[in-house]
């Protein structure tokens, strides 16, 4: 499954804190190439600068995914506390049109929004609160009609959802068992929760998820390029990283956890977009490396017992280059790969 940015239409906040008409698209569009040989502006190209109000786009980009091998699209999903959310119309018209075709689950961004997200510091935009049990009833109560959705992805019957930050959490084995039980009142067998492995959380062997994911974030300091930029004052520069040397060793496997852990695979990362020169890259990000990846992940799945799935990162993340959509610079090049490394070598 890949990962699904919905931050592509206008919404009151956006225009509040950025500007009227922003979207994900304003920062692609003007970003500029930082040093020689640095790749941007990536621009999108056979769906174009799409509004995911438009659900021609839903439908094409459904299409697209499919074709390729995607098998779920996981949606960012934004709810910050008190029933306050953000970024919640391409959800909500998933269940207003139940013929728009579309395999889907939700990931739970429990994150606040900051102004470091576009290069504005720690300003605090919209703060992430943990009420209480109440706050986390009235959560489910949002989920369900998506866990109760035929579209949905499960495991076993049981509605797959993810975490992004479950150390963040106030007591996550309450929340995890308040849900659960909630689920099973709801008609359903049970909950299949997946939480991001960055955090203490994946070596507690009393844990309550049913599994993790290595969503990379960029690699530690030392794997950068070690000659920097010519011509550039090296700290000015975006800290960069070949992308075909630190893929294999720490993209894909990351650490160990106590827990079921399924891969994760990168197209690339390029965040200078939103963050100018105190972003961070992976260079030179190559179908035939990404290719690679994926197969070996599949290999890895392949060979275990249970569910097997394998995570992209992502379907279209623009202003981090993290991006499976075709662009202008390598097509399809990486949907080709994807499709390739997924399938089994006779």
């Amino acid at each position: 499954m890949a990962f699904f940015l919905p931050q592509y239409h206008p919404i009151p906040e956006n225009d509040r804190w950025w500007g009227a008409g922003f979207t994900e698209w304003t920062h692609v569009a003007a970003a500029r190439p930082l040093f020689d040989g640095h790749v941007q502006p990536r621009l999108p190209a056979d769906l174009g600068f799409y509004d995911l109000r438009v659900l021609e786009t839903r439908r094409a980009q459904w299409e697209l995914a499919a074709r390729y091998g995607v098998t779920a699209l996981c949606y960012w999903h934004y709810w910050f506390g008190g029933g306050s959310q953000l970024l919640t119309r391409p959800a909500a018209d998933l269940l207003a049109h139940p013929k728009l075709p579309h395999r889907y689950c939700l990931a739970w961004a429990n994150q606040s929004w900051t102004g470091v997200w576009h290069g504005r510091g720690d300003e605090v935009l919209q703060r992430q609160l943990y009420p209480g049990e109440s706050d986390d009833v009235r959560h489910f109560s949002q989920l369900l009609p998506h866990f109760r959705d035929e579209r949905y992805l499960t495991v076993e019957g049981k509605p797959v959802f993810y975490l992004f930050r479950p150390d963040d959490v106030p007591d996550l084995a309450r929340l995890v068992a308040l849900w659960r039980r909630l689920a099973v009142e709801a008609g359903l067998p049970g909950l299949y929760l997946i939480g991001d492995a960055d955090g203490a959380w994946v070596q507690d062997v009393d844990q309550p998820l049913d599994a993790a994911v290595w969503n990379p974030a960029p690699p530690p300091r030392g794997h950068e390029l070690e000659s920097g930029f010519p011509g550039v004052a090296l700290r000015e520069n975006p800290r960069a990283f070949p992308y075909d040397k630190v893929y294999a060793d720490w993209l894909l496997y990351g650490h160990k956890t106590s827990v079921r852990r399924f891969p994760c695979v990168v197209p690339g990362f390029d965040n200078t977009p939103r963050s100018g020169r105190r972003g961070i890259l992976l260079h030179r990000p190559d179908p035939d490396v990404f290719e690679e990846a994926v197969r070996a992940a599949a290999g890895l799945e392949r060979a275990q017992s249970g569910p097997r799935i394998m995570f992209v990162k992502s379907w279209n993340e623009w202003a981090e280059g993290s991006v499976m959509e075709p662009d202008q610079i390598h097509g399809r090049a990486f949907l080709r790969a994807l499709e390739r490394g997924l399938t089994p070598v006779v």
